[in-house]
């Protein structure tokens, strides 16, 4: 009895493909295969929103701002929309009076980290005391309403730019997608970019005494579920059909 069980599993143990040789491995699983990934795990209908959200703002030692966004949103009905809003309203961001730090500082190099296929956040200083943050957040909500325009947001026009006493702000497309580049003069430059298959965040600091903040949000709103629509199932069988022939 004992070596028929043991003859068995010997072949049992032969008839298993490489991959299947340890049922707890992990397997490999090709690009090819990961692509057909996307989309399946959301049943048609059920996006009734998508949004891309940037913001650069930056303040200099004297409490001067200047900054810019820019929203891109697409709604069930697959229309698209661009907003661009000013951050620093005429009259305000001008600070304290107070005369502002010069910057004698100088970064150098990084020409690479725009190139970056992929997400590339950097903060680089050359002064004392900055304070600067790049922050890309991905928010997934189910809920029956869309996002709402700010009320000072303007339709989007071609390129864009704004001044004031803190540098210029300038709002651009790239690669297929949006860029946002803010100069602070002698104190440093921001930059945020999305598309052509990278978001880039960027801080360079040459004064002291400055905050800059690069933001992004990714958003997707989701229907809810009809009563009784199983998403357990329907999720089971979109992973069985991804694959017929098994691990």
């Amino acid at each position: 009895m004992n070596s028929l069980a043991w003859l068995a599993g010997c072949l049992v143990a032969l008839s298993l493909p490489a991959s299947a040789g340890n049922p707890f491995g992990a397997a490999e699983v090709q690009d090819e295969e990961l692509a057909q990934l996307r989309g399946r795990y959301v049943m048609p209908g059920r996006i009734i929103h998508f949004g891309v959200t940037m913001s650069s703002i930056w303040e200099n030692s004297a409490g001067q701002t200047i900054g810019a966004g820019v929203t891109f949103q697409l709604d069930e009905q697959a229309q698209p929309s661009l907003h661009i809003t000013q951050l620093t309203p005429q009259g305000e961001g001008q600070g304290s009076g107070g005369a502002v730090i010069p910057g004698n500082g100088q970064v150098v190099g990084g020409a690479g980290l725009t190139g970056v296929q992929g997400i590339s956040q950097s903060v680089r200083s050359a002064g004392d005391f900055n304070d600067g943050l790049n922050n890309l957040e991905i928010v997934v909500t189910r809920s029956a309403d869309t996002p709402t325009q700010a009320a000072d947001a303007a339709p989007w026009s071609g390129q864009t730019g704004f001044t004031g006493a803190a540098g210029e702000v300038l709002v651009s497309t790239r690669n297929g997608g949006l860029q946002i580049q803010l100069d602070a003069g002698a104190q440093g430059n921001a930059l945020q970019q999305i598309g052509g298959g990278n978001i880039t965040q960027q801080a360079n600091f040459s004064g002291s005494l400055n905050t800059a903040r690069n933001l992004a949000t990714l958003s997707v709103a989701l229907r809810d579920l009809p009563l009784g629509q199983d998403l357990a199932n329907c999720t089971l069988e979109q992973l069985r059909a991804l694959r017929p022939g098994g691990y």
